[in-house]
């Protein structure tokens, strides 16, 4: 058997926790889903979406992903962290 690994582009929003304000302005792609109706506000403060793959749900303090598909996903702190590595805006600019 033979491992891959593959480095993806990611877009990340921590939600706030309940009652909470949060920590940056939504982003457009997130403002956009709960316009349409793609992303629903649930009872625990998180989001809720339909997927090919059935309903996925986030609570207040998790992570809404954009990946570079346009697909979204929902990631816990501590999983973000693990398997997530940030970019740091020096990067981009030499990536640009």
């Amino acid at each position: 058997m033979q491992l891959f690994h593959r480095n993806i582009l990611v877009e990340a929003f921590k939600s706030p926790l309940w009652g909470q304000v949060a920590d940056e302005v939504p982003p457009p792609w997130l403002v956009r889903g709960l316009q349409s109706g793609e992303l629903v506000i649930n009872r625990l403060g998180g989001l809720t979406m339909n997927t090919p793959h059935g309903v996925q749900s986030c609570t207040a303090g998790d992570i809404i992903v954009l990946f570079a598909d346009g697909s979204l996903g929902f990631e816990t702190p501590e999983t973000l962290e693990r398997d997530f590595e940030p970019v740091i805006a020096e990067e981009l600019q030499q990536a640009a």
